[in-house]
Formats: structure tokens, sequence, C-alpha cells
């Protein structure tokens, strides 16, 4: 265990964050740069063995090929001391085993694990399996002035790429903890994106309700309940939720993977639907032969709609936005299985989000066009041979620098935030404040010196700068960053 103060691999250890049974994971200070990561460390004793050392490593390149916003980031690995170690994201925040959702209504609940559902489904179309989703490791970050609470994917540690050649050893196949694995996982059949899907929905139970759905003290117990029982009815826990949620649940949590949603993302959207009274039962995406003997009966709610015996495919109403056709029979060995748009509700309006971009681009006016007068200036007098001192051209030329940078800053704010980007809501608040400033500078400058012209610039100035900070900050273009976020990292579609 390291101390606080210690260096290791040149990060300075600020904390631990948390310890497991492959290593410690500390808060530390990066040694060149002003941030803290979390350093994970694999524990002396068994980083001789090949197999886990293996593992520790595959993490790291796993993770590093998933660039999304709902996965913690990588930023360095290495060996130190005898000691693998990763350089990850640090979040600041807690997970959701320790998150209380009692507290929070249920659709905040479900808009987290919607997040870890996005994460999820980028994950698989790019070939990678989490293969340990448990509340545990899905961190809970703080809410930040310009950002609410939102989930990140951690902890991709027995993570499994979908196309390697070579496989980890049986040793590996039930380091997932089993209140949460799959009937095929748990059995050692081998798994696929449907998998991580059943993991989901324990984990929603379990958020929900306070508890996994196959709680016991006997691993064994836990096993055969996955395996074998009918999934629990959540609202037997949580009664002030719909009746629907729980044919969704149990769909989710299918014995038969055939019969459980096409991706994580669609599940979600369900159960979402479901809370605002918009979702109608419908039965899986495929039909499979019947369940054998040996499982428990399903109960009625569940039976209705998830026996699986040869009948026309119901037609459903759906928004098509993807060329690829749906999946209408059972899944072939290889095939990728890509995730379907889902309608999420109503579009958020953007109005107020491109009035805040356009005051912004309005207000880049100002320091554009002192920039190009003084840039003409400036040429005039270097190629005329004025005469100016030394001081003062090199004055001019900071000056240039100087409005080159505010205009660049302003222009690329308001692009940034028509285009729905989070990066051009904040530099369009950092330019509007800024904006708002000067221009209060300026018109008090203006009355002391009795020069009214200079009053016709700050006025407008001070305007524009006010709507768009008064627009960048509201709630209406904090929902349209969102969504547009959530469009490119291949979530929901409105």
């Amino acid at each position: 265990m390291l101390g606080v103060g210690t260096t290791f691999a040149g990060y300075r250890i600020e904390g631990v964050l948390g310890q497991g049974g492959m290593g410690t994971v500390y808060l530390a200070r990066h040694p060149r740069l002003p941030r803290s990561v979390a350093l994970k460390l694999l524990n002396r004793e068994v980083s001789t063995d090949t197999e886990l050392t293996r593992r520790f490593e595959l993490e790291a390149d796993v993770v590093a090929r998933l660039e999304h916003p709902g996965i913690v980031g990588v930023f360095d690995r290495g060996t130190d001391d005898g000691h693998l170690w990763i350089a990850m994201q640090y979040i600041r925040g807690s997970d959701a085993a320790t998150w209380d959702a009692r507290a929070h209504p249920p659709a905040t609940a479900i808009r987290l694990l919607g997040e870890t559902a996005a994460a999820l489904d980028y994950a698989h179309s790019r070939g990678v399996l989490h293969r340990d989703v448990k509340p545990a490791n899905i961190l809970i970050a703080d809410a930040e002035s310009l950002r609410e609470s939102h989930a990140v994917l951690t902890d991709f540690g027995i993570a499994r790429l979908t196309d390697a050649n070579t496989k980890l050893t049986a040793t590996g196949a039930f380091t997932a903890t089993l209140a949460y694995g799959s009937p095929e996982q748990l059995s050692g059949a081998a798994v696929d994106h449907r998998s991580d899907q059943y993991s989901l929905a324990c984990t929603l139970f379990a958020v929900l309700s306070g508890r996994p759905p196959f709680a016991a003290t006997n691993p064994g117990q836990v096993v055969m309940g996955h395996i074998s029982q009918p999934p629990p009815r959540l609202t037997a826990t949580r009664p002030d939720l719909p009746t629907s949620v729980d044919a969704l649940v149990a769909r989710a949590m299918a014995k038969q993977r055939d019969e459980r949603f096409r991706s994580c993302g669609e599940f979600t959207t369900a159960v979402r639907d479901a809370l605002g009274g918009r979702h109608i039962a419908a039965p899986p995406a495929t039909s499979v032969p019947a369940a054998p003997p040996a499982l428990a009966p399903a109960p009625p709610e569940f039976r209705a709609s998830h026996i699986s015996r040869p009948q026309p495919r119901p037609v459903r109403q759906r928004v098509v936005t993807d060329p690829r056709p749906p999946v209408t029979g059972p899944r072939q060995p290889g095939a990728r299985s890509w995730p379907q748009p889902q309608a999420a509700g109503p579009k958020p309006g953007r109005g107020t989000a491109v009035t805040a971009g356009l005051a912004t681009l309005l207000v880049a006016v100002f320091p554009v066009f002192v920039f190009c007068v003084g840039l003409v200036e400036t040429a005039r007098t270097v190629t005329q041979g004025a005469p100016a001192g030394r001081a003062d051209l090199v004055y001019s030329v900071l000056a240039l620098v100087f409005i080159g940078v505010v205009s660049l800053l302003w222009v690329g704010a308001g692009l940034l935030l028509l285009t729905g980007r989070r990066s051009g809501r904040v530099l369009t608040l950092v330019s509007s404040v800024i904006g708002v400033l000067s221009a209060i500078a300026g018109t008090v400058a203006a009355v002391a010196a009795r020069e009214p012209a200079v009053l016709a610039l700050t006025g407008p100035l001070l305007v524009l700068s006010a709507v768009a900070f008064g627009c960048v900050v509201s709630r209406a273009t904090g929902r349209w960053v969102s969504y547009r976020t959530s469009v490119r990292a291949g979530g929901p579609r409105y």
C-alpha cells in the first residue's frame, strides 16, 4: 500500500480510491499536467501470474481504443518497481452501488443507466464486451455548473475482444460478480453483447430496488437463480413504478438471449417510455424454441409475451433512420448486431442555443473589424516606412495578436455551439462574460471621456453579450447540447 505523498512512476499519491483482488486504485497527481488521475496498480504478489498480467494489460489496450464520453479514458500505462500500472481518467463522484436511487426520481436513474447503455452499445459496435457490468463499475459523476450528473462506465478488467483469436483461461470465466452474471456466462457458454444487456438489467433492478434480483448468501443459489428461475418482479419492492416495467426487465433478463432486446439502448429506452406512459408491451424481436422443461414456469405477465411459438411477427410502428435492415430472425454466428434507433420523446428545441451562437458570432464582428483595421494600418506603417518607434511597432503587433485570439474565441465559440458541442457551450459562456465585462468597462470609460461615438459600439456589444450569456446558461440549451452529444455517440434518435 502506497502512502499519501509517495511518488510512483512520477505520479504523486494523494489517496486511495478503491481496492480489489487484483490491485489498488489510487488518486494521484499527474507529473506534468495540472490534473488528478486514477492510478491502478496490480498487486506485486500476482504480477508474476502470466494470465493475470495479460488481463491487466488487456484492460488498458481495450479501453484505450474506446473513445466515448460514457467510458472512462486511459491516459498511460507502464511497469514500475515490479508493479503494472494504468493511469486513467478520474471521475469525481460516487458509483451506482452507493448512489441512493430512492432519493431521486426513477427517471433520473433510468437516464443514468441509459447513458451506460449508450456506452455499452458503442463498445459492442467496436467488438468489445464488458463482461462485468454491475453498479460498482458505473461511476456517477457529480453535477457541474454546465452539466448535470452523468454516468461513466469503468473497469473493463475482464473484457474480451469478440474478434480475438485467443481467449483467457477458464480461471477468468467466473471472475465477474455472480449477482449480475448472465446465464450463458455463468454456465461457461459463449457470450455476446446480449450478456452485457442481461447484466445491465440486473443492475437496473439492483439500483431501483436496493438489492440484486437473485440475492442469496449461497453462491450456488445465486447461479441457479440466474440459470433456472424467472426474474422477480421489480414492482414488488417498488410499487410506485408502472407494472409494464416488469415485463421489460424480464425480457432483458430472458434465459434465452434471442428473446432479449437487440441492444442495451433499446432496453433502457423502452423502460424510459414505460415510466412516461408511452410503452405498449410487445413480444421479443425474434422467435426461439420453447424453454426446456427444467426451467421454472414463467409468471403470467412474462408468459404472455415471451413464450416463443412460431407465429407471424407483429407489425410495429418504428421510426427508421438506419439504412440497415432490422433483425427478423435468429442471429447468425459472427454477425454484427447494430443498435437500432428508437423514439425517445420529443426532440428538444434548439432556439436558445441558436440564439446564443448567433449573438456570439455578431459580437465577433467587433474584434474582427478592429483586427482587420489594425492589420492594414500596421502593414501600411511597415511598407511605407512611416516614422514609428520600435516599441510602438512591437506594441501594435502584440495588440493584433491579442485581438486575433479574441476573434478566434468568439467565432469558434459560436460555430461550435451551433453544431451542438459541449465545448462550444463552455467557450460561449466564457466569451459572453468577457464581452459583458468589456462592454461595461468601455461604457464607463466613454462616459468619463464624454465620447458618445464609443457608446455606439459598447451598447450593442453589451446587449449581444448579455443575450448570449442568458441563452447559453439556460436549461433548454443544455438539453439540446446533450441531445446532440447523444446522437453523435450513437444514442437514441428523436
